[in-house]
């Protein structure tokens, strides 16, 4: 394991035999009682403390055998311990296991030996041998996290730094820092990969940087990917890339979560904000599933994003003979809950003993939380793309959305929302359940408006049926 001298050069050790159980006396004060169960090196060979009699004298038990009983400089203790602290961020590279900061060495190094992930001895410095360092320059930062990317990236609180080597050796390997942004330092939000990049948060709390190394400059760049979003980005807590749907996944501070919808190939950053009743606290992604840690009342949740459902923590069940009276919802009890029966009727009901009663029977349902979802344009632009002058009026035209399978959609575009018939033909016409709509839906509409920031239209609905909105186009008009 890595080891690490902490008392001053001068402070030597003098073990009293060379086996067995022994006293280790130190010059200066350096024992603490969390030493008892740690290992420490005395001349190169282990021995296990077992006990602690003062600050300068300790009991031992040799594991190796020592060279001699004289008095030695060369001591160290484990790097790692409940007296010293644990290792902030570790990661696999290049067949190694790499170790940033620490507690007490926050600016500390560790590769272990190549393909030997568990052996950090340093050896006589050979080529597959492991290594140790410390990040040096004009300033001393703490790492922060480490990544392995097309390069081992060391992120610390005050700038990012790439290792390089190839393949990395005691003799070859270099460390250039490549950009001054830095990470937090109150609690550690690793970086995620995303098409190459690795995406992580700056020390400030406002900024999603994009870390991407630049083939013409040789160098990493940091851009800002909520330069034009920093109303969502709240003091980041957690994140993670759900790749299948390409959503970026951050959870904030203050209990919300900003997902971050993101094609780099083709220049896509475009935002959304997720609330519930209650507070996000973790985000995970795993095997395609996206995880979420929920705060409700005191009480913890572990919820999965399910596009079947139209809830928050909502469950489903079906029955043969319909009832009224349905159970298993005790992690909402004693909220109301808006209920989708038979896939046509909604209800509001309280759960009681974690049953909730029907207005009328139903053989299918889905119980959970309500909630809104609403889209709105950007300001418009005219007719060159640059922003529309402050006080221009301007009035919408005409809007097209292209939907997919959406059983609900509700316009409003000034005189509130309104919602959409879809056109039925066919059997379906006479079907009970509301159809899934796939197509172009146009509206029109009247009057003008002179705050170019006000949307132009906007959907908003809380009905629990699915609603997905591929793209919209607008015809306006402007008037001087």
């Amino acid at each position: 394991m890595p080891t690490h001298k902490f008392a001053a050069d001068a402070v030597t050790l003098t073990p009293s035999g060379t086996g067995g159980s022994i006293t280790l006396s130190a010059s200066a004060p350096v024992f603490d009682a969390a030493h008892v169960g740690q290992r420490f090196r005395v001349g190169g060979k282990q021995v296990l403390i077992t006990g602690i009699s003062s600050a300068t004298q300790a009991g031992a038990e040799v594991k190796q055998t020592l060279a001699g009983t004289a008095a030695t400089k060369d001591w160290e203790e484990q790097s790692f311990s409940t007296l010293r602290g644990w290792p902030v961020s570790a990661c696999f590279h290049q067949g190694r296991l790499a170790i940033g900061g620490s507690r007490d060495l926050p600016n500390r190094l560790w590769l272990s030996k190549s393909m030997d992930l568990f052996n950090f001895d340093l050896g006589s410095g050979l080529d597959d041998e492991a290594i140790e360092f410390g990040l040096l320059s004009d300033q001393v930062d703490a790492i922060r996290a480490v990544f392995s990317g097309r390069h081992l990236q060391v992120f610390t609180s005050g700038a990012e730094w790439m290792v390089v080597g190839a393949p990395l050796t005691p003799t070859k390997i270099q460390l250039n820092r490549q950009t001054r942004v830095g990470s937090p330092v109150d609690r550690s939000v690793p970086p995620r990969d995303v098409d190459g990049a690795t995406h992580f948060v700056s020390r400030n709390g406002r900024d999603l940087r994009e870390f991407l190394f630049a083939d013409v400059d040789q160098a990493y760049q940091a851009n800002d990917l909520a330069m034009v979003a920093k109303h969502v980005m709240n003091h980041p807590v957690d994140q993670d890339y759900d790749a299948g749907r390409r959503l970026f996944h951050v959870v904030m501070a203050d209990g919300t979560m900003a997902t971050l919808t993101v094609y780099r190939a083709e220049k896509v950053t475009a935002w959304t904000v997720f609330e519930t009743l209650g507070a996000f606290r973790a985000v995970a992604v795993v095997d395609g599933e996206t995880f979420v840690l929920v705060e409700r009342g005191g009480a913890w949740f572990i919820e999965c994003f399910d596009d079947a459902f139209n809830l928050d923590a909502a469950l489903a069940g079906t029955r043969e003979t319909p009832s009224a009276t349905w159970s298993g919802l005790g992690h909402l009890e004693g909220r109301n809950v808006r209920v989708l029966m038979d896939g046509t009727s909604v209800a509001e009901v309280m759960v009681a003993d974690g049953q909730i009663t029907l207005p009328a029977p139903a053989a299918a349902i889905e119980a959970g939380l309500a909630y809104a979802h609403r889209i709105e344009p950007l300001p418009p632009q005219a007719a060159a793309g640059q922003p529309m002058a402050a006080g221009r009026a301007v009035r919408l035209v005409q809007a097209c959305f292209r939907v997919l399978d959406t059983k609900a959609l509700f316009i409003d575009t000034g005189r509130g929302a309104t919602p959409i018939p879809f056109r039925r033909r066919g059997p379906d016409r006479f079907a009970t359940r509301p159809p899934a709509f796939s197509g172009d839906v146009k509206v029109r509409a009247i009057g003008w408006t002179r705050d170019v920031m006000q949307p132009l239209w906007r959907i908003e609905q809380d009905l629990p049926l699915p609603c997905t909105v591929i793209s919209v186009s607008t015809e306006i008009k402007g008037a001087d």
